[in-house]
C-alpha cells in the first residue's frame, strides 16, 4: 500500500499501526504545499454483501458526522476527508505533531502534581466540549493525548466512537449491541460490559493522572480485593485534595464517580475546599453499600429455592415422561456399554460361524441342507451339551434333506423359528424338528434400530390362551443347565410372576427401566447383557467342522452354536458396540448368531458365575434422585455468590452424578444421567438468572438517586 495514491490526492508515506478493521498510515496531501502530511484511517468491511454494505455506509456516514463536528475544537484532530473506495471506507484526519503523554511519561518516570493539575484543566476543557456534543470518547489513555509541538498543548487524538465503527465494520453480522472498546486498566467495567457512561471518560482520565503520578500502568497496581479499588497511594507523593479528586474520579461503581465534567472542573478550581472532605472520606465511600447487594429474606430465599426446585423438578420429569429424554440417555448407555471391561470368550460355548469363504466353498448364498447335517453329525461324535442352529429350515436347501432330517431329529439339537410383526413375515420351523426344540430368534429393536432388550417369552396375539413361545437363546441356555447341572426354570421365591432359574431370578423389566420410558416391553424382557465387543466365545469356521479341524475338547459338554456370520449377510443388526471405531468395520453391525451368543452367555454367567443380571432404581427413586438433584442445584446457586467457588460446586456436582451412573453400571445397573444432570443445570441457571434480574432492579433504584 505505500506508495500508492487515494482518491488521486494523499499518497501513503508510512504505516502508524494496523489491526482486523484495516491500516493507519501517514500520507501525503498532494493538493496542500503547506500542511502536506495527514493522518489515513482504512476501514475494510469484512463482508461485500450488499445489505451489508448498505449498513456499514450509514454507520460510516454518522461517524463522519460526529467528527466534523468534535473537529472543530483547536484541539481535536480535523475531518479533512473522508471518501469510499472499491467498497473501502477511509477516514482523513489533521496529523497531529508531536509527543503523547504516554512517551512522556515514559521518558521522564513520572510527572509531579502541578503538572497532573495542568493535564487535568487541560484534558477536562476537551473533554468538555466532546460530552456536550454528546459524544463519549471511550479510549481515553496516555498515548491518546499528544503534546502538540507548535504550542504545547494537549490534543486529544483515536475516538473509540470509531473503534465501534471499525469493529461493526469487521463483523460478519451488524447487531444493535454496543461494543465494549477500550484499553484494559483505563476502561471502567460498565464500558467493558458494553454500557459505556460520560464517567467512563472521567475513569480514565482518572486512571490517566494516577499513571503520570505514578510512573505505573492501572494494571500494574494492586487492587484491594473488598473494595475493588486501586491501591495506588503508597506510590505517588499527592496533596489530601488531589488524592480526594483522583480517587471520586475512578470509583469502581460508576454512580459514586463525578457524573459530568464540570463536576470535576468546580471541585478542581476548588481544590482548597476539598481538604476537609479529604479527612472526611470514610470507608463507607469506598465500600460497595451493603444496600445495594441484593440480600433476601429468609423467607424469600426458602420461597426462592423451593419455587426453582419445584418447577424445575416439575419440568425435567414431564419431558422424560414424554420420552424426550430417552434418545440422551441411550446414547450415554451406549458409550457405557461399548466401553464397558471386556470379559473375554466364554469358555462354555463355542461358535460355527459360516463365513464367506464356507459359502464359496458351496458355491451358494445359504449352506445345503447336506452340509449342514455333515456339520451337526461331526459335531454330535465329540458329545456338546446342547446344539443351537440359527439357520432358518423350513424348506429344503440343496441336497439331503433326509440327511438334515434325521440330525434334526436328536434330542440336544435346538431350531429357530421367526414370529415376526405380521402373519406375512412369519417363518415355521423345519417340519422335522420337535415343536418342543424350537425357539423364536425375534429381536426387541429400539427406535434406533438397535438391539438392547432380550425378549424372553412372546404369543402370536394378545389373547391369554394363546401358544406362549421361548426365545432360542434363553432354550439353549435352559437346556445346557439342565443337561450339565440338572437346573430348571421355576416360579421366583420373592415373585410368582417372574421367572427363576436356580437361585438367579430374571426379574421382568418394565416399561420405565433405567432411561427407558414408556418403552415396548410386552413379552418377558430383560435387558441385554454384552460380554465382550471382540471375541464373545470361541469361533471356527463350517469348513473347519466339515474337514475336522476342531479340537475334540471344544466341543465335548459345550454349548455349539451354528448361523450365519458372513458380512453379507442379511442377518445384521447395530448394537452399542456400533459407537466403536477401535474394533473394525467387521464388527459395526453384529450377527444375530452372535447376539444369540451374548444372551446364552448372559443366562450362563447369571446362573453358574454369580454376574448380574441388568437392574435399575424404581421409578419412586429415579423421580427422587432427579427432584434431590433440582433441589441440590438450587440450593448451591442460592448458597454460594462467588462465580469461582460457584463453578467449583457446579463441577463436584455434576462428577457426582455421572460417577453415580458409572459406578453403579459397574454393577449392571442402569441409572439414568441425563434426566439429573439437567435437573441440575437448569435449577442452577434459573436461580443465577432469577438472582441477577432482582440484583439489576435494586441497582436501578440505587442509581436513579445518584443520577438526580
Amino acid at each position: 500500500m505505500l506508495g500508492k495514491v487515494l482518491k488521486e490526492r494523499y499518497q501513503l508515506v508510512r504505516a502508524l499501526g494496523s489491526g482486523g478493521f484495516g491500516q493507519t498510515y501517514v500520507a501525503r496531501d498532494l493538493f496542500q504545499a503547506q500542511t502536506p502530511e495527514c493522518v489515513v484511517k482504512q476501514l475494510k468491511p469484512a463482508s461485500s454483501d450488499a445489505t451489508f454494505l448498505k449498513v456499514a455506509r450509514r454507520l460510516f456516514e454518522t461517524e463522519v458526522s460526529t467528527l466534523q463536528r468534535l473537529g472543530t475544537h483547536s484541539c481535536i484532530p480535523k475531518l479533512l476527508d473522508s471518501f469510499e473506495d472499491q467498497q473501502e471506507f477511509y477516514l482523513v484526519q489533521e496529523l497531529i505533531d508531536g509527543e503523547s503523554l504516554g512517551d512522556e511519561i515514559r521518558r521522564e518516570g513520572r510527572l509531579s502534581e502541578a503538572q497532573v493539575l495542568t493535564l487535568l484543566q487541560e484534558t477536562l476543557s476537551i473533554l468538555k466540549f466532546v460530552h456536550d456534543n454528546r459524544v463519549i470518547h471511550r479510549d481515553l489513555k496516555p498515548d491518546n493525548l499528544i503534546r502538540r509541538k507548535r504550542d504545547n498543548k494537549l490534543c486529544l487524538i483515536d475516538f473509540g466512537a470509531v473503534k465501534e465503527i471499525r469493529t461493526q465494520l469487521v463483523n460478519s453480522e451488524l447487531t444493535s449491541l454496543t461494543v465494549g472498546v477500550g484499553t484494559q486498566g483505563y476502561t471502567p467495567s460498565e464500558q467493558l460490559a458494553g454500557k459505556p457512561r460520560l464517567s467512563s471518560d472521567i475513569f480514565a482520565l482518572g486512571m490517566t493522572a494516577i499513571h503520570s503520578l505514578t510512573g505505573r500502568s492501572p494494571t500494574a497496581l494492586p487492587e484491594d480485593m473488598s473494595s475493588l479499588e486501586l491501591r495506588w497511594e503508597e506510590y505517588a507523593n499527592v496533596s489530601p485534595e488531589l488524592k480526594y479528586l483522583l480517587k471520586k474520579m475512578v470509583r469502581h461503581y460508576f454512580y459514586q464517580r463525578y457524573q459530568s465534567v464540570s463536576e470535576v472542573l468546580y471541585d478542581l478550581e476548588h481544590l482548597d475546599e476539598l481538604a476537609e472532605k479529604a479527612d472526611q472520606l470514610t470507608m463507607a465511600e469506598t465500600f460497595l453499600p451493603q444496600a445495594t447487594v441484593w440480600q433476601p429474606t429468609r423467607k424469600e430465599s426458602i420461597r426462592a429455592v423451593a419455587i426453582a426446585a419445584a418447577l424445575t423438578s416439575a419440568f425435567i420429569l414431564g419431558i422424560r415422561q414424554l420420552g424426550a429424554l430417552v434418545p440422551l440417555e441411550l446414547g450415554v448407555y451406549d458409550r457405557l456399554v461399548a466401553y464397558q471391561r471386556d470379559l473375554g470368550p466364554d469358555p462354555r460355548i463355542l461358535l460355527v460361524g459360516i463365513n464367506e469363504q464356507d459359502l464359496n466353498n458351496q458355491q451358494s448364498d445359504s449352506p445345503s441342507d447336506q452340509s449342514i447335517a455333515d456339520a451337526i453329525e461331526i459335531i454330535q461324535r465329540h458329545n456338546p451339551a446342547t446344539i443351537g442352529l440359527d439357520l432358518h429350515r423350513n424348506v429344503p436347501v440343496g441336497e439331503g434333506r433326509a440327511a438334515l432330517a434325521r440330525s434334526l431329529a436328536a434330542d440336544n439339537l435346538i431350531g429357530i423359528t421367526k414370529l415376526g410383526d405380521f402373519q406375512g413375515e412369519r417363518i415355521p420351523p423345519p417340519p422335522e424338528l420337535n415343536p418342543e426344540q424350537v425357539g423364536f430368534n425375534d429381536f426387541p429393536l429400539d427406535r434406533d434400530g438397535k438391539i438392547r432388550r432380550n425378549l424372553l417369552f412372546a404369543s402370536d396375539s394378545t389373547d391369554p390362551d394363546a401358544e406362549v413361545h421361548i426365545s432360542f437363546g434363553l432354550m439353549v441356555a435352559l437346556h445346557y443347565l439342565y443337561e450339565q447341572y440338572g437346573l430348571q426354570a421355576a416360579d421366583s421365591d420373592v415373585d410368582s410372576e417372574f421367572m427363576a432359574i436356580g437361585d438367579v431370578g430374571l426379574t421382568e423389566m418394565g416399561p420405565n427401566f433405567g432411561g427407558y420410558q414408556a418403552a415396548d416391553s410386552q413379552g418377558y424382557q430383560v435387558p441385554i447383557t454384552y460380554r465382550s465387543p471382540m471375541q464373545v466365545a470361541e469361533q471356527v469356521s463350517l469348513t473347519d467342522i466339515l474337514t475336522n479341524a476342531v479340537a475334540p475338547e471344544l466341543i465335548t459338554d459345550q454349548v455349539v452354536l451354528i448361523g450365519t456370520t458372513a458380512y453379507t449377510s442379511t442377518d445384521k443388526f447395530f448394537t452399542p458396540y456400533t459407537l466403536r471405531s477401535d474394533i473394525g468395520s467387521d464388527k459395526y453391525q453384529m450377527s444375530g448368531v452372535e447376539v444369540h451368543l451374548h444372551m446364552v452367555s448372559q443366562f450362563l454367567g447369571a446362573v453358574l458365575d454369580d454376574y448380574p443380571l441388568p437392574w435399575a432404581w424404581p421409578e419412586a427413586a429415579e423421580v427422587s434422585w432427579i427432584i434431590l438433584w433440582a433441589t441440590g442445584g438450587s440450593l448451591i446457586t442460592w448458597q454460594l455468590r462467588r462465580w469461582r467457588y460457584l463453578s467449583l460446586t457446579y463441577g463436584i456436582g455434576i462428577v457426582v452424578i455421572s460417577s453415580t451412573s458409572v459406578l453403579l453400571f459397574f454393577t449392571n445397573a442402569w441409572v439414568p444421567m441425563v434426566a439429573p444432570l439437567a435437573a441440575f443445570t437448569l435449577a442452577s441457571g434459573s436461580l443465577m438468572l432469577y438472582r441477577r434480574y432482582q440484583q439489576r432492579r435494586l441497582d436501578l433504584t440505587q442509581i436513579r438517586p445518584n443520577l438526580r
